[in-house]
């Protein structure tokens, strides 16, 4: 039969496992949320690039147009400026004509710049969606694995929990009291192992007949720290 100094080991050890267990469970929704807004970054970053061809495009035809309404505004400035003959108009229709040819000039280059922009982001489409493909699947695996991993830590956790169950019915009734009143309190850290002559919970050494006595099996606390002690 197990000493009571055992007994506290194995439930020191069960009760870490199962609160290192539940952490990993509680931080899977935070972890997930992570992976989801990854996988949104790279469907905005997919989006974005296809939006950004449509958007040049439709400046393209809008500046193709003003490009056409200039060229037309040009004509009918210099068959003005040939039946000009006042100095001072003829002056005005020049500046006219001059912003007009500035303005053509602007045009002409912003078509010519819309049409690099879509000619190399059409070029890497195959690119974008190789890699919004790649997120998708990264999250699939990612979720697939998330939930065998749970499943996992899931049944860890029942199977811990029973054991500890089992394992706790081993203290003696006259201890049980104190030690569910200190790991209701303090969790796993309720007891230490004790190294050497030292408890590892506050380093407080251990006389050696109170060292004798706990590696018979006899309930101790540490003096300093009151926790529930057990032989390393």
């Amino acid at each position: 039969m197990p000493s009571v100094t055992d007994v506290f080991r194995e439930c020191h050890r069960l009760r870490t496992h199962l609160r290192n267990l539940i952490r990993e469970i509680e931080l899977g929704p935070r972890v997930l949320k992570g992976k989801q807004e990854e996988l949104e970054e790279a469907r905005q970053a997919h989006k974005e690039h296809h939006d950004s061809i449509t958007r040049f495009k439709l400046k393209q035809r809008e500046d193709e147009g003003s490009l056409k309404q200039t060229d037309t505004r040009l004509a009918k400035l210099g068959e003005q400026l040939l039946g000009t003959s006042v100095q001072k108009e003829y002056e005005a229709k020049q500046h006219e004509i001059a912003h007009a040819k500035a303005k053509k000039e602007q045009l002409e280059d912003a078509i010519l710049n819309s049409m690099t922009e879509i000619e190399e982001r059409t070029a890497a489409i195959p690119m974008i969606e190789k890699t919004w493909a790649d997120a998708q699947a990264a999250f699939a695996e990612f979720q697939k694995q998330a939930a065998e991993r749970l499943e996992m830590l899931k049944n860890d956790k029942a199977a811990s929990e029973a054991l500890l169950t089992k394992t706790e019915e081993g203290i003696p009734e006259d201890i049980r009291p104190r030690y569910d009143k200190l790991v209701k309190a303090h969790g796993p850290e309720a007891m230490a192992g004790v190294k050497g002559k030292s408890c590892q919970a506050c380093r407080t050494d251990m006389t050696d007949q109170k060292i004798i006595e706990l590696r018979r099996g006899e309930f101790m606390q540490c003096p300093t720290c009151g926790k529930m002690l057990f032989p390393v």
